[in-house]
């Protein structure tokens, strides 16, 4: 059975923080790496100033520095970008004004492979 975009969100674990054993993407062995949660990712995303646009790197940053971490791990972050691009896209499916749901559109860029995954559904405009 798979889960849905809300059960996963609703059972992921809290976000965590673990030393690196070895490189991993721009991650160097023996650094801090956050393992995000998809509520911290969320957190993040609906602080931010109605017309500003982070990028992933942007979102791993700041979810690393809530944590006093060397890094995020982009994986995991992608990953739990995702569920909560899912389940603010169903909300606004819904009928759930715009003004009412993470503006996840904010912090996945136009062209990256998650808004390729997500469009037409995706807006591409803040506010």
């Amino acid at each position: 059975m798979t889960l849905s975009y809300q059960e996963r969100y609703d059972q992921a674990r809290p976000s965590y923080v673990k030393t690196n054993e070895k490189r991993f993407a721009d991650l160097e062995a023996g650094t801090t790496v956050l393992i995000p949660s998809p509520q911290d990712i969320e957190t993040v995303i609906n602080e931010l100033a109605p017309d500003e646009i982070i990028d992933l790197t942007e979102l791993r940053d700041r979810l690393a520095t809530m944590h006093d971490a060397d890094g995020a791990c982009p994986v995991m972050t992608g990953m739990h970008l995702r569920i909560v691009a899912e389940i603010a896209l169903d909300a606004l499916d819904a009928g759930v004004p715009k003004h009412d749901v993470t503006p996840v559109w904010n912090a996945i860029a136009p062209k990256s492979n998650l808004a390729k995954k997500l469009s037409p559904r995706l807006p591409h405009t803040a506010g």
